[in-house]
């Protein structure tokens, strides 16, 4: 155990939490076995990459604190345990926010929109949802209004929809003002196409 905490303390956390394990499979019964499996967690918790990269580490440490969690219910780690989840968790939201905007900086707004919408899917709780469905209505604006005019009246009315359901759940956002201007244009791109008709 002290080998282990010797590794944790000196912030080598792929060694520390291998250590950590490996005392908790060798000594299940000791009074140091809860500690140590948390330890261990808390070990792959610090070797999460920023959101930006790959999260293949994000996911192990969310997967061994879930264990550890599910392994000691009554824990005095469990509030630690559970708030450093919550953390991992919003990194994983991030990043796919962050994959579903790029597509939209680079002007892909069909894979930005289904980005948005898998990621709506995927984090129905998210703090980002605003931001999400905005950006999601914002890539369905300028898809529409750039469409060849056989899908121009479908892609207005696309939009029009993602327009509808951000405004039904955030009327009061913040960027509430530039979705209605955007719908103002939709609305009249529609009764030009009608008229043409």
């Amino acid at each position: 155990f002290m080998h282990a905490m010797c590794s944790y303390q000196m912030r080598d956390y792929y060694i520390a939490s291998y250590h950590f394990d490996k005392f908790r499979d060798i000594y299940p019964q000791s009074e140091r076995a809860e500690e140590a499996a948390f330890l261990s967690a808390k070990g792959y918790y610090f070797n999460s990459p920023v959101y930006s990269k790959e999260q293949k580490e994000t996911v192990e440490a969310i997967e061994k604190l879930q264990l550890f969690v599910n392994a000691y219910p009554n824990s005095e780690f469990l509030g630690e345990a559970n708030t450093l989840v919550k953390e991992l968790d919003f990194k994983l939201e991030k990043k796919a926010y962050e994959i579903a905007k790029q597509y939209d900086l680079i002007r892909d707004y069909k894979a930005s929109i289904k980005s948005f919408n898998n990621f709506l899917l995927e984090f129905p709780g998210t703090t980002l949802r605003n931001k999400a469905m905005y950006y999601r209505f914002d890539a369905a604006y300028n898809l529409a209004l750039l469409s060849i005019d056989n899908k121009k009246e479908e892609r207005l009315n696309d939009a029009l929809g993602y327009y509808n359901s951000f405004k039904k759940a955030y009327p009061n956002s913040e960027f509430m003002g530039d979705a209605d201007k955007m719908k103002d244009d939709i609305q009249q791109e529609l009764n030009t196409i009608t008229t043409k008709s």
